[in-house]
């Protein structure tokens, strides 16, 4: 992505209110900095002084403050493991959430297959806020979790000039881009409402540096892209540390990041947050070991009456609305549209659920591990798996993923996937395992 560099002059605090998260370029006030040279040569040959690096810091800590004045906070939390939440009051006119489906199978498809395997027998993770009631804020108002600015800083040894080019050093999730391995399962065609399934997660050694472990779906639509992605991830300069965290992301404009335009979480102006306790960017409590118990998250993402829900551990807990900011117009005519009909407003075209790893060292094999660190072949209660993979194809019916697709690897010999098992009776009715360790493999390169 290309952005113009610019001097944040004065550093004005207007400025940097009125200014938006992510790729959004806007003239610099008076002078008292002065704009840095282009000449990369120059610059790869002159390392930034101390003096500038620490006035990058500098920007880059008031950008945050005055993004977290634009809250209305009125209390902050601290949780056990350290994540800040700060609470503002819940969002009034809450659109209907998503009905209960119907399970039907659209005519023209066949029943699933019968290649069942282990029954499974897990429970579900929670989020910290759901265990720790001395971290949750008062009535009538809903959690924000505090972006961590000062880990940022601690991992990054040369900040960007521009404070909104932080969102662009933290790698998103990426359903098609170059530098990941995938182990995934793809729906295509449509039109979709959303899909629903259920991940067994891990906590795994942590990522290699700046790299991500993800699970998660997608749903998506369009050219540039636009999609809806919620899952599990392993980032430490998005969550401040190397553990499992609730993740959402959202993109109107292939990667461009921004105010209504796509970001992680609530970092950048999308998501409308509605439950109390569970929350994009929360810590999850409760992961699964090697040969004992195994635990899941069940997610669903559906598009209802021109919102796209979120349900996390059996809650809708926020949405991506139809209209940007407040407008609560039918047509959206005040502040325009969040998705366009060529993207997911109206429905998606392709639907996935994978294991994500994002290597910063491509071409060479990264260690950062997938799923459980095991290979999918190892099978229950050692690799990692996804079950009971649902497709909306109305908006209020759904029916079983089936052996018209199989999952696929980036490269089986870093991380792997299984054949798909599959059942009409058992609980688990649809069944794949994903996962690996990367360079720690033999023939991993």
């Amino acid at each position: 992505m290309l952005r113009k560099s610019y001097a944040l002059r004065g550093a004005t605090l207007l400025y940097l209110v009125l200014s938006g998260c992510g790729s959004q370029d806007a003239p610099a006030s008076e002078a008292t900095v002065a704009a840095p040279s282009t000449d990369r040569t120059a610059r790869a040959v002159a390392p930034l002084t101390e003096k500038e690096l620490e006035l990058r810091r500098e920007r880059i800590r008031e950008y945050f403050r005055a993004r977290l004045s634009r809250l209305d906070i009125v209390a902050t939390t601290r949780t056990d493991s350290g994540q800040v939440i700060d609470w503002v009051p819940a969002p009034r006119d809450v659109p209907e959430m998503p009905p209960p489906p119907e399970e039907k199978m659209p005519e023209g498809t066949s029943p699933l297959p019968e290649t069942p395997g282990p029954e499974d027998k897990d429970a579900p993770v929670q989020t910290e806020l759901q265990l720790q009631p001395w971290a949750q804020g008062p009535a009538g108002t809903v959690p924000v979790v505090r972006f961590d600015v000062e880990n940022y800083l601690r991992l990054e040894t040369e900040p960007p000039e521009n404070p909104e080019d932080v969102f662009e050093r933290i790698p998103e999730p990426s359903p098609a881009s170059n530098d990941r391995y995938y182990g995934n399962w793809n729906k295509t065609g449509g039109p979709f409402f959303g899909s629903a399934a259920i991940i067994n997660l891990w906590d795994t050694s942590g990522p290699v540096d700046n790299e991500t472990s993800i699970a998660q779906v997608a749903v998506m639509r369009g050219n540039p892209i636009q999609a809806i992605e919620v899952g599990k991830i392993e980032l430490e300069s998005l969550n401040g540390d190397k553990a499992p965290h609730l993740f959402t992301y959202f993109r109107t404009n292939g990667s461009e990041d921004g105010d209504w335009e796509g970001g992680y979480n609530q970092l950048c102006d999308g998501w409308r947050q509605v439950s109390t306790q569970i929350v994009p960017g929360a810590k999850l409590i409760g992961m699964s070991a090697q040969g004992k118990a195994q635990y899941v998250m069940d997610i669903e993402v559906r598009l209802h009456k021109g919102n796209w829900w979120v349900r996390v551990l059996g809650e809708w807990i926020g949405y991506y609305p139809r209209c940007k900011d407040n407008d609560t117009t039918s047509t959206c005519k005040n502040e325009g549209f969040l998705f366009s009909t060529q993207g997911i407003r109206n429905n998606a075209d392709k639907l996935t659920w994978f294991g994500e790893v994002y290597d910063s060292s491509a071409p060479e094999a990264t260690a950062t591990q997938m799923g459980s660190g095991r290979f999918a072949s190892e099978g229950w209660s050692h690799a990692a798996y996804f079950r009971n993979l649902t497709y909306f194809w109305a908006p209020t019916t759904y029916w079983w993923w089936d052996a018209s697709t199989k999952p696929v690897a980036t490269d089986a010999k870093c991380y792997s996937v299984s054949e798909p098992t599959f059942s009409s009776t058992s609980s688990t009715k649809n069944r794949f395992f994903f996962g690996g360790p990367g360079k720690a493999a033999e023939g991993c390169h």
